[in-house]
């Protein structure tokens, strides 16, 4: 058999067997627990999110950990989507791209659905890229969240994540000059990138998930 779905699920590495089969059998404790099988489970991980902080130039405390992709997408963007509609007592605006996986599409149509969100859904060009004049022309004083996608899981088109980052950034730093008090915050879906390109979370001006 020639399998070719390998950006879908893949078989775990054998390095990644050997060191996660101490984990399954050895130090098996509640990491949230005092005794000596929970503090060694702590310990661990601890380590492992200090290693995940140190590839994405985050700090440890900054580091989340869930159960995949689709959990990660949904906590950033309806975190952020609640935090900000908290901020403007009003209705937060969500600009996205229209080749999004569906975790974040779904969610970004849940919000505008049950919580009356204003979702722009940008279109791309025939090479699958978003415009980052298009986010900077999309952007108005309710937008909260800018969600776009580093590498496509279908096609793996790269968008220019640093450039769209660029165009937040400029539009943050004008919000400074008032008292709105909200601040775009820029997520990316990077799980397709993360092993092939730079995810420095500062150098990308992005919050990351994945």
């Amino acid at each position: 058999m020639i399998y070719l779905d390998h950006a879908a699920t893949t078989p775990i590495d054998e390095a990644v067997r050997k060191e996660m089969c101490r984990y399954f059998s050895d130090v098996w404790g509640n990491p949230s627990s005092i005794y000596a099988k929970g503090r060694e489970a702590k310990a661990a991980l601890e380590e492992a999110r200090e290693r995940a902080a140190q590839l994405l130039g985050a700090k440890p405390s900054e580091i989340i950990f869930t159960s995949g992709a689709t959990e990660s997408n949904n906590l950033a963007i309806m975190g952020v989507a609640e935090a900000a509609a908290h901020i403007l007592k009003n209705r937060p605006h969500i600009i996205t791209s229209s080749v999004e996986h569906h975790c974040v599409l779904d969610t970004v149509k849940h919000l505008e659905k049950a919580y009356g969100a204003e979702i722009t859904i940008l279109p791309v060009n025939r090479e699958g890229l978003v415009d980052p004049d298009d986010v900077a022309r999309a952007i108005k004083d309710s937008t909260a969240l800018v969600s776009v996608m580093y590498g496509n899981n279908e096609v793996g088109t790269i968008e220019p994540i640093k450039e769209i980052g660029t165009v937040i950034q400029k539009a943050n730093e004008e919000r400074g000059k008032t008292d709105n008090g909200l601040k775009i915050v820029f997520h990316t879906d990077a799980v397709q990138a993360f092993q092939y390109l730079d995810t420095d979370v500062d150098s990308l001006g992005a919050l990351s998930a994945g």
